[in-house]
């Protein structure tokens, strides 16, 4: 029961994001306050550190309580690239079980001899088949064995699994099998886990829908524990625990214990939403979204303020420029941003190749122990040792003060490797900052030139606990000549949770010519996919006349093996919806391949539905509006300086130190803006104003624009 002194009128909003090295929550108050902290993370305290903070803000604030809690995190796409998934067993028909090791025989780069084909997330003993067969029309051309069924069922007890997926030929057109299937192995397996494909992918493609419905069922007992820990520890400030998706959308914690392959991207997620919703809010055309943290780099792409989605992606092949990149890792045929990362964080370790070169990562080290000058016991040189010791960040402290700055360690880290090399420390440390530029420039290429747009169309928004001091240079190698740093920017993430709606998203395979598409059928099939998802959504906290439904189609041209998912438009014209829908799909195939062949005939592939709803509030303009209005009250701080040093055509110079609050005319570079959770560099060459968004812009001095 609260304390009877807290204002009954006003309630907290939690949401917080489990990073590599840190942990970001911010809570939005019911007044329109915004608290925020950021604590390191540590794998096994998660729950508590977050406890902490919310105890903390209930008595600061004197609220009556927690309206609800949002959580972004890593821990499924941990969970694969580690190897630490559940003991999983799979049941398929006689004949595909060795599909998921024979995959789509794709290999990510033709050049590349040294490298070797992930293992497959289910050994081969543990991959029964049993006798049964549905035709793609969905008529019965073998019965289920159960004699077979109950001897692979006995087979996986023996195996000690934790989890099975069940997958069988063309089942997304008759389940029959598999709910026979299913029924059975609960029967005799109880505490086991179970993931059917046509509940989890009722889609065509016999590969992604078994390698996803795989990926569902090894990530289950994973995140049920997870969950379970977690929700322990925040229960007494309220039991509805809502879980970012990958697409941008949040969901149940319920739903996520049942489809946790929605949230294998679950953290990016939220720092691209934000980054699109404040592009809308501004009116910005094309932004590339740049997120630097402890471990991790991503960028992805915002046009006319959406973020690019794909239906299709891989998990678990390490970090590669972009996960956009197939043939390395698992298939996943669930809706997701389309997200480019790459091994280059704060934490990114330096070292030598054989050959005597300089690398920079993928390896991290992480938290624990954390670069060298967070004096938790790291030994190893990292790109936030070499900022500090270039004089980019506060050699005292950051994070608020809350983590200390050890410049003599981030030295003695980097001198072995100096020596080694036979070059000096500072240039050392200026080299490890430019690789660590090389190496993020691939997953900023990989959303931009590589898919058509010219990044000299595009700005770009930066956050993340690295972001700022990268962002200018950065943007600059690839063309780009204006950056926007956003308020909160390395607990954007966090925001992004914040700004997030509810979200289910539903599928049906519907293969057909379009030309052959009788559209009062295809409407009647989307109705039926309202109805279903409408008996799932009653349950999902938000009432049901709260959700706007959006009907979408994927098309694509005879025998391509990929296709593209358009809008439909409500009240289409029945008439026209071929001719349209045609011409609709040829103009977005040259946009986003350079080309269109209309002799081509178009396929539908599948049908899809999207239901989300409003679960919050908070409004970037409101909160810039709070900013400006707080920081006219503030007094300006006397001017201070720091050395740093800028590589051989700069050499070392004094670089103003700037604060955010108190800017009110633009600063030429050489500047630094020391945040509570950032720092934001302005090199030589950059200017950095402030706009009615709070947001810090640097701008290439020179630029007409």
């Amino acid at each position: 029961m609260a304390p009877p002194n807290r204002h009954s009128a006003t309630r907290l909003r939690v949401a917080f994001d489990v990073g590599g090295t840190f942990t970001d929550v911010v809570i939005s108050v019911s007044t329109g306050q915004v608290l925020r902290y950021k604590v390191l993370t540590l794998p096994d305290s998660i729950g508590s550190i977050v406890a902490q903070c919310v105890q903390q803000a209930l008595d600061e604030t004197q609220a009556e309580g927690v309206s609800g809690i949002v959580h972004g995190t890593t821990v499924c796409s941990n969970a694969v690239l580690e190897g630490k998934g559940a003991v999983t067993g799979l049941i398929t028909t006689r004949g595909f079980r060795d599909e998921l090791e024979m995959r789509r025989l794709a290999r990510p780069g033709v050049y590349d001899i040294e490298w070797k084909r992930t293992p497959p997330l289910i050994p081969r003993r543990r991959r029964m088949e049993v006798t049964e067969r549905v035709l793609s029309t969905g008529e019965v051309d073998q019965p289920l064995d159960e004699v077979e069924l109950k001897q692979a069922i006995e087979r996986l007890r023996q195996s000690d699994v934790e989890s099975v997926a069940i997958c069988f030929l063309h089942s997304f057109t008759n389940p029959v099998h598999e709910e026979r299937a299913a029924a059975l192995l609960r029967e005799q397996l109880p505490k086991v886990k179970v993931s059917v494909s046509h509940e989890v992918l009722p889609q065509a493609r016999e590969y992604e829908r078994a390698s996803t419905t795989a990926l569902n069922a090894y990530l289950m007992p994973v995140v049920q524990k997870y969950l379970d820990q977690l929700e322990g520890e925040l229960r007494r400030f309220n039991d509805h625990l809502l879980v970012m998706q990958s697409n941008g959308g949040l969901m149940s914690g319920q739903h996520a214990r049942q489809r946790p392959i929605h949230m294998i991207e679950s953290g990016p997620a939220a720092g691209a939403l934000a980054a699109a919703k404040l592009s809308r809010a501004m009116g910005l055309e094309r932004v590339v979204a740049f997120d630097m943290g402890g471990t991790t780099a991503k960028a992805c792409l915002i046009e006319d303020g959406q973020v690019s989605e794909s239906a299709d992606y891989e998990v678990g092949a390490g970090i590669n420029a972009g996960g956009l990149v197939k043939g390395a890792g698992y298939a996943l045929s669930v809706s997701a941003f389309e997200i480019a990362e790459v091994g280059a964080g704060g934490g990114s370790i330096a070292w030598l190749d054989e050959g005597g070169a300089l690398r920079v990562g993928p390896q991290s080290a992480g938290a624990v122990p954390g670069p060298a000058c967070y004096g938790r016991g790291g030994v190893q040189p990292t790109i936030t040792d070499a900022n500090l010791v270039l004089g980019y960040l506060n050699a005292t402290a950051i994070a608020g003060g809350s983590v200390p700055m050890n410049f003599e360690s981030a030295q003695a880290a980097l001198t072995p490797l100096s020596e080694s090399a036979g070059i000096a420390l500072q240039e050392l440390a200026y080299g490890i900052h430019e690789i660590g530029n090389a190496t993020m420039a691939r997953a900023l290429r990989a959303v931009t030139s590589e898919r058509g747009r010219d990044p000299r169309d595009c700005v770009m928004v930066s956050f993340g606990g690295s972001g700022g001091i990268h962002a200018a240079n950065l943007a600059a190698s690839i063309g780009i000549r204006k950056v926007y740093v956003p308020l909160l920017p390395g607990l954007f993430c966090a925001l992004g949770l914040l700004l997030a709606n509810m979200r289910r998203d539903v599928v049906r395979s519907h293969p057909t010519r379009l030309v052959e598409t009788d559209p009062v059928e295809v409407a009647g099939l989307f109705e039926g996919m309202e109805a279903a998802l409408g008996s799932e959504i009653v349950t999902a906290e938000v009432p049901r006349e709260h959700w706007q439904l959006q009907r979408l189609i994927d098309l694509r041209y005879e025998g391509q093996s990929f296709e593209m998912t358009l809008p439909l438009s409500e009240g289409q014209d029945p008439d026209l919806f071929v001719a349209q829908l045609s011409e609709r799909f040829h103009a977005e195939h040259e946009r986003n391949y350079g080309y269109r062949r209309e002799q081509e005939p178009v396929w539908v592939v599948n049908l899809r539905v999207r239901a989300q709803a409003t679960t919050t509030s908070l409004d970037i303009q409101a909160m810039a509006d709070d900013f400006h209005a707080q920081r006219r009250t503030r007094q300006a701080s006397p001017v201070a300086t720091r050395t740093a040093y800028f590589g051989p055509d700069h050499g070392s110079l004094p670089a103003t130190i700037c604060l955010r609050d108190t800017l009110d005319s633009p600063v030429d570079g050489p500047a630094v803006f020391d945040e509570f959770d950032t720092t934001v560099l302005v090199p030589p060459g950059w200017q950095a104003s402030l706009d009615s968004f709070g947001n810090i812009v640097l701008t290439m001095m020179g630029d007409t624009e």
